[in-house]
């Protein structure tokens, strides 16, 4: 088995721990580390603690924001620029907003812009990083987890002969444009079917392109497969087969409850389920409240 998580100087001690879950449970397992602006004592790190561990350079490709530049039009830079100028605090966003508010055309204005595509690039690239880590691993299965994801329990039973990729399906459905919640794509289950993941990555990476939707690489993958096969096959445990590309892909939905929990905020660790995978987000995040809830979860 594979697994694949990539991160930033700032998410090392999430990446070192996700390391250590997987260690815990596949001791011999391939871990692929997609850097995307780790230091070189992290790679060390990294690399002397976790073998078989690869590190895999990608910080170029967060930088060059050509391709999203390119599928933007003016509006939609200018609607990304003020969407992730929201997710800042204080002074800062305030003037920002007011620059891109009153001199939409200006340098001030271009730069944030660019730092918003720049945010959708980084978001996106996970999809490339599969892509990569597929003709790496060849015919075995492949697990893709956000840095913040954390192993708890044996998978193997995911891998079954009857579907090639396995996503996490939200409880509380919203279809709606630019609010779209249907899938949590931090974590993924991959199958040994090379052509049929490399075609569901292909078309989903093209997707991601042309979508003008806010959180666009997962929006970009629930448009994909609602198109190809409506919302009816969004249910948990249902298989559907896709032909993406010319290719016949079998798509599994699994309850995020057990196989990507992430809800965890305004609830007690006592009262989380009993999951295979436990998402942190947000102020769950904090290293001081990570590891409250890492040591109560271990114990339990």
């Amino acid at each position: 088995m594979n697994f694949l998580a990539a991160g930033d100087a700032n998410y090392f001690f999430l990446l070192k721990q996700n390391c250590i879950q997987v260690r815990a449970l596949y001791p011999d397992a391939r871990i692929l580390i997609y850097d995307f602006g780790l230091t070189g004592s992290q790679v060390a790190e990294l690399e002397r603690s976790f073998q078989p561990l690869e590190v895999i350079d990608w910080k170029s490709r967060i930088e060059d924001i050509g391709d999203f530049s390119a599928h933007a039009s003016t509006e939609q830079r200018h609607k990304l620029a003020l969407a992730f100028n929201a997710r800042k605090r204080g002074f800062k966003k305030r003037f920002r907003k007011f620059i891109l508010k009153r001199f939409p055309g200006s340098a001030a204005s271009k730069a944030a812009e660019n730092r918003a595509l720049r945010f959708e690039n980084l978001l996106a690239q996970k999809i490339r990083c599969m892509r990569d880590a597929s003709g790496r691993i060849g015919a075995e299965p492949l697990v893709f987890l956000d840095s913040d994801a954390m192993l708890f329990k044996p998978i193997d039973d995911v891998f079954t002969d009857d579907a090639d990729v396995s996503l996490t399906l939200i409880d509380n459905i919203s279809w709606q444009q630019n609010f779209c919640f249907v899938l949590n794509s931090g974590v993924i289950y991959f199958g040994a079917n090379v052509p049929a993941r490399d075609a569901l990555l292909d078309a989903w990476w093209g997707e991601t392109l042309v979508n003008q939707e806010w959180l666009r690489e997962q929006t970009a993958l629930v448009r994909l497969l609602e198109r190809a096969g409506g919302q009816e096959m969004f249910k948990n445990y249902h298989t559907e087969s896709l032909n993406l590309g010319g290719v016949d892909v079998r798509v599994r939905m699994l309850p995020c409850a057990e196989y990507n929990f992430y809800d965890m905020e305004n609830v007690e660790p006592e009262d989380f389920p009993d999951a295979r995978i436990y998402h942190f987000t947000g102020r769950r995040q904090q290293p001081a409240m990570f590891a409250s809830i890492m040591d109560y979860l271990r114990r339990r």
